[in-house]
């Protein structure tokens, strides 16, 4: 198994999780098959050898940090302003020898395993991109972002459900919100990300087209489907608990 010693690892578990309905427990806190979900996606970090994990903490920060003790470096973002926000929050907290960021949610990284980390980090190194991300092929993409390619298959961008045209919502090939950069990539576009005019958020898609527009190489890593699963709301967490079984059993 590789090392990724020069790879850190940024876990998003700032945000609130309104749809889970919790008001004292940020919801990558809760539990699956006897562990927090966002303890579990920390584990399998460290069986890749992430040279460092970063938590981006806001809502109900203790019980985040109550799930990971003290083996993981905390940056807070006192507002919730989005993904693109969150990263540009935590990266003066990188260590200098960092060369490679991964960034993912703190719920749907329970069912990654260590080997996903290591193939996308190869590939990001591999293809000479400064960004790569995860997507898979979902059957009923609703509400989902999709990814947007040319006559070839290159990525020219992410839509989103509500800004998607008819024939793009017919697009099964949905974003996870798992990336992979280069870290001199994230540090020299990350501030060029807007704010959203609707939502007030900085989106972390937004780097795509920023990548594009600038001439960098933006890539994708394709994973089966059964390696996902989005937690947004209770009924989410209840498949999510019967599929975790599943796969440990």
């Amino acid at each position: 198994m590789s090392n990724l010693k020069h790879t850190a690892a940024i876990i998003l578990a700032a945000g609130k999780g309104s749809r889970m309905h919790a008001k004292l427990k940020n919801k990558v806190a809760f539990v699956l098959d006897g562990q927090p979900m966002v303890a579990r996606a920390a584990t399998n970090l460290r069986l890749a050898g992430v040279g460092q994990i970063i938590a981006v903490v806001g809502f109900a920060a203790d019980s985040v940090k109550k799930a990971l003790g003290d083996q993981v470096t905390y940056v807070t973002q006192s507002e919730q302003l989005g993904t693109g926000h969150a990263i540009k929050t935590a990266l003066p907290a990188m260590a200098p020898e960092m060369t490679t960021v991964l960034s993912v949610y703190g719920d749907d990284s329970a069912f990654y395993p260590a080997t996903l980390y290591e193939s996308m980090i190869h590939k990001l190194i591999e293809s000479g991109s400064g960004l790569l991300f995860l997507t898979i092929i979902k059957e009923d993409p609703f509400g989902l972002g999709r990814i947007i390619r040319d006559n070839v298959g290159n990525v020219l961008r992410i839509v989103e459900e509500k800004n998607a045209t008819e024939k793009e919502k017919q697009i099964q090939e949905i974003n996870t919100g798992f990336y992979c950069f280069k870290r001199d990539f994230l540090e020299k576009y990350i501030c060029e990300i807007t704010q959203n005019e609707i939502s007030g958020e900085y989106y972390l898609t937004d780097l795509v087209e920023i990548a594009l527009k600038h001439g960098e190489k933006v890539d994708t890593y394709r994973a089966d489907s059964n390696l996902w699963h989005g937690v947004n709301n209770r009924s989410d967490f209840a498949k999510a608990r019967v599929k975790i079984s599943k796969n440990y059993e």
